[in-house]
């Protein structure tokens, strides 16, 4: 006979709100959300993935999300790719979106575009069409992180999700070693819980009391340190301004790579960089130099890439960075905490879970997180040898066996959606295709190999001609924040 659960979320940030609001529009257990009092957020905006926009978009259940007031809660704006600037000798672009053709038997709209041009290949999706034409259609969304709680609460209210001040404290656990309460600072207040979900992020409040093993990915992805900062739109001059895309720009720098994100506000950057290479006041110094002036930056953030040998431990989850995290590369923290919380929220969210179906959960989002791990990983197998960073890069001892796997398989053939095994959240293979062919793996000549002999049934001139009447109307990302002056 199965009852309802009493789930307690721990965690002010997007991971426990993501978490609240998808149990709470698809189970009937009891939630409630234990907010970290005077826990601040680095707002510095967030790129998404297409995950993201389906969960508002209403695609895996319904949310009743007015999408305007999504837009101007959260300043969100359209992610159409990310811009990769200076990591070959050419800078490329990764749509987020695929191609029409990308699941037949190839891409053949793919093909031709990168037969046609090597730094135009982009243009066979829809949102590459729009970023060479600077319009605003369709993509994934930038947003503010700091407004995530504000937006989410009301619609978890309404599903009668309870919300408390407090920090956890302590931990008392049952004689199965499961956690039954947790105990908050100060008044020693003591919350009944059946189930936990961490959202602490590096902090881990409740992880801490349970024995964990951390997994490193340092060895793959050396980068370990982040400062963030804010541009507003009112100090740009008028070519900056103009030259704003809708797309995360990652602009390579001398020790890793500079985030830039448009929302409707300012742009949300950042600096990842490896300590072993620079130190804080000198990556500072970078940034200035980048800018030409002077910029205000927030404290450096220390992190260790890497993932929790297993995200459910007793009755105990981990979500977003207490679980894991890589880097802000390819925005993965987000994707990977919703494809999380709907895979146990669909299938493992009961009471009396058995020991087999834990283990299969955490396999599957050990393979999630490694998988990921390797998808950034190939954004590193550059060949860059100007600064001690780059050069240590290029020698490409980082690479995992997947990324070298994938790399000897491109100088033969394109991979296509049969080359992974794909399940819910996974990395497809189009955009590996938009890394290989930016990073110069996939050419222009393996495409017109592959498009030998092959009966294309669609047409690149006509496909972009499509898009053109379909976007035509739509507004520049200029004019389009312009609107929140």
């Amino acid at each position: 006979m199965e009852y309802n659960l009493n789930i307690t979320i721990v965690g002010t940030g997007t991971a426990s709100w993501l978490s609240a609001f998808i149990l709470s529009h698809t189970t009937d257990h009891n939630i409630t959300v234990i907010e970290s009092v005077n826990t601040s957020i680095v707002g510095v905006g967030e790129g998404s993935t297409s995950v993201f926009s389906d969960l508002i978009g209403g695609r895996y259940f319904k949310t009743n999300i007015d999408l305007n007031e999504f837009t101007r809660v959260l300043e969100c704006t359209p992610k159409l790719a990310i811009d990769f600037k200076g990591w070959t000798d050419k800078d490329y672009y990764s749509p987020v979106d695929g191609t029409p053709s990308a699941f037949k038997i190839k891409d053949e709209l793919f093909l031709q575009a990168l037969a046609k041009d090597k730094n135009k290949y982009h243009l066979a999706s829809q949102c590459g069409y729009n970023i060479e034409n600077n319009r605003m259609l369709g993509g994934a969304f930038h947003f503010n992180t700091n407004n995530v709680d504000k937006f989410l609460r009301p619609y978890c209210e309404k599903k009668n999700v309870k919300v408390i001040q407090g920090y956890v404290d302590s931990v008392v656990f049952n004689d199965l070693g499961n956690i039954k309460q947790l105990v908050l600072k100060k008044n020693n207040q003591k919350i009944d819980t059946d189930f936990v979900i961490d959202g602490t992020g590096f902090h881990r409040a409740v992880l801490k009391h349970l024995d964990y093993k951390w997994i490193d990915y340092v060895d793959n992805l050396p980068m370990n340190r982040a400062i963030p900062f804010h541009l507003k739109y009112e100090d740009m001059h008028d070519e900056q301004f103009n030259n704003i895309k809708a797309v995360t720009t990652a602009q390579r720098m001398n020790a890793g790579w500079l985030w830039q994100i448009p929302t409707t506000k300012r742009l949300g950057c950042g600096y990842v960089f490896s300590d072993e290479f620079i130190s804080d006041s000198k990556a500072r110094e970078e940034i200035n130099k980048l800018y030409g002036r002077e910029i205000d930056t927030a404290n450096a953030i220390p992190f260790r890439s890497g993932r929790l040998e297993k995200q459910l431990i007793k009755n105990c989850l981990a979500v977003g960075l207490c679980g894991a995290f890589a880097e802000p590369l390819q925005a993965t923290s987000i994707h990977t905490t919703i494809v999380q919380i709907m895979t146990f929220a669909q299938t493992y969210c009961v009471s009396n879970l058995s020991e087999k179906m834990r283990t299969r959960f955490n396999n599957q989002m050990s393979r999630l997180y490694d998988d990921m791990r390797d998808f950034l990983v190939l954004h590193y197998a550059t060949n860059k040898t100007d600064t001690k960073f780059w050069k240590m890069i290029s020698e490409h001892k980082h690479l995992t066996p997947l990324v070298k796997e994938i790399i000897g398989y491109s100088k033969k053939a394109v991979p296509n959606f049969n080359t992974f095994n794909a399940y819910f959240g996974h990395v497809n293979h189009q955009l590996w295709n938009w890394t290989l062919a930016g990073l110069g793996y996939l050419t222009p000549d393996l495409a017109k190999q592959e498009l030998q002999g092959y009966s294309s049934s669609l047409n690149l001139e006509a496909q972009l001609k499509h898009y053109e009447n379909i976007s035509k109307e739509s507004l520049t990302i200029q004019q389009f924040l312009k609107q929140y002056d």
